[in-house]
């Protein structure tokens, strides 16, 4: 059995070398472009996620105090983060769930009362340790509680804690 020579066909394999490098360099744009839009898919499913959630709370917690007009419904934290260290949004979105549970004893309390309290959830929160939040641990430090409309707002200071070491 003879092999052809190659020598008399150098356009051919020089073309069939271009076409598959073309072909493997388009698989791999094709492929980054597709995570990203998987990432971005991921994220905003998680943000909807907290919505649909954050949502039928409200809709509960609304339900229960529609009569009670001079109270707090709701809790909205907000997070400020380190310029270095920018937080994940799946991170952001466990971090906001855990801070309305620990802030949830304001709810149903009365909006004329909050002074009372807050020194208290200050102090509590002050550099708490929220462990194993997607894979790591943050420092929370309360920053500013306002109430508007019936609904505590609360700023967050919130960066990475490093663990001593041991």
């Amino acid at each position: 059995m003879r092999i052809p020579p190659f020598e008399r066909y150098p356009g051919l394999v020089r073309g069939a070398g271009i076409l598959i490098l073309g072909a493997i360099i388009g698989v791999a744009v094709y492929h980054s472009i597709y995570l990203s839009n998987y990432n971005t898919l991921v994220r905003l499913n998680g943000q909807l996620r907290e919505q649909l959630e954050q949502t039928t709370k409200d809709i509960d917690k609304l339900n229960k105090f529609k009569n009670q007009h001079t109270v707090i419904k709701s809790i909205v934290p907000y997070i400020e983060e380190e310029n270095g260290n920018p937080i994940n949004e799946l991170a952001q979105t466990e971090l906001k769930k855990r801070l309305k549970e620990d802030l949830s004893v304001f709810i149903g309390q009365s909006i004329y009362k909050i002074d009372e309290n807050a020194s208290f959830a200050r102090k509590l929160l002050k550099n708490k340790v929220y462990a194993s939040v997607r894979g790591t641990d943050y420092i929370v430090s309360i920053r500013t509680m306002l109430v508007v409309d019936n609904v505590l707002q609360v700023w967050v200071h919130v960066e990475p804690y490093q663990r001593p070491p041991a």
